[in-house]
């Protein structure tokens, strides 16, 4: 889901951006979590985590928590189920519901996840929410903030590094370094969360099949996007595309589930 735009500080520093790219002589490859994807994740771990929990404070102080509990009630059964079944149930998790108009979630290193008033106009049933909600926590296993920051210190370094030797291409590349490094990484983690977040969903009893009704709403629900090219997300059609193909995988981990209602 979008990112909202106080997570700045997630961005990296020039300075950062250096002492990353230093650090990555001795950082370890990782997998992603059901994906199996190979990551370079040049931030430790807990840096990263210690950034989620400042910047996920800053949002709680400059925007107004929900008490109400047709919100909060299904965000908090829904958080423990799906974090209970993420591989890391003894990370921090906080789930919290904002006071906002806009549907949209966003989840932080180490467990933060926020979910907007908002998203109840678009998420209509408990399973919907729940792919939402799962999505987000995949994020978070996966620690794509910390891997879409090293990815951008990379490149700012790149950047650097050849815009000192040919200074009036410092713009020219900047945006070819947006389109076709940094938007198509952030849409395939997007995809790569859509994934996780359906095999979560499904292992922590909800039906996967909510995920495309999910998509569904939000396409019929509009608004004004991007091209796809020109997006950090995919296209609505393109999720669900996507979610389709893994969806026998995912209702098998739906039958298999000691969760399971009904």
């Amino acid at each position: 889901m979008p990112v909202p735009p106080m997570l700045s500080s997630l961005v990296p520093s020039r300075r950062l951006s250096a002492a990353l790219v230093l650090c990555g002589m001795v950082a370890a490859c990782t997998n992603a979590p059901v994906t199996g994807r190979q990551q370079l994740i040049l931030l430790p771990e807990g840096q990263a985590q210690q950034m989620g929990v400042e910047a996920y404070q800053q949002i709680k102080s400059e925007k107004g928590v929900s008490n109400d509990p047709r919100y909060t009630g299904p965000v908090q059964e829904i958080g423990r189920r799906v974090a209970a079944v993420s591989g890391q149930p003894d990370l921090a998790w906080e789930f919290t519901v904002f006071e906002d108009e806009e549907p949209n979630a966003f989840a932080l290193p180490g467990g933060k996840v926020g979910v907007n008033t908002g998203l109840f106009k678009v998420a209509k049933t408990k399973d919907q929410l729940a792919a939402v909600m799962a999505h987000e926590v995949g994020h978070a296993i996966a620690r794509h903030s910390a891997e879409r920051v090293s990815r951008q210190a990379l490149v700012q370094a790149g950047q650097q590094a050849i815009g000192a030797q040919y200074p009036g291409m410092a713009e020219v590349l900047a945006q070819a370094s947006t389109l076709g490094l940094i938007l198509p990484f952030t849409r395939s983690q997007e995809s790569e969360a859509d994934h996780i977040g359906l095999m979560l969903m499904a292992r922590a009893g909800y039906d996967p099949r909510a995920a495309v009704d999910l998509w569904r709403n939000f396409e019929a629900a509009g608004g004004g996007r991007p091209p796809e090219f020109l997006s950090t997300h995919p296209a609505p059609g393109s999720r669900i595309d996507n979610l389709n193909a893994i969806m026998p995988q995912a209702l098998d981990e739906y039958q298999r589930s000691p969760h399971r209602q009904g």
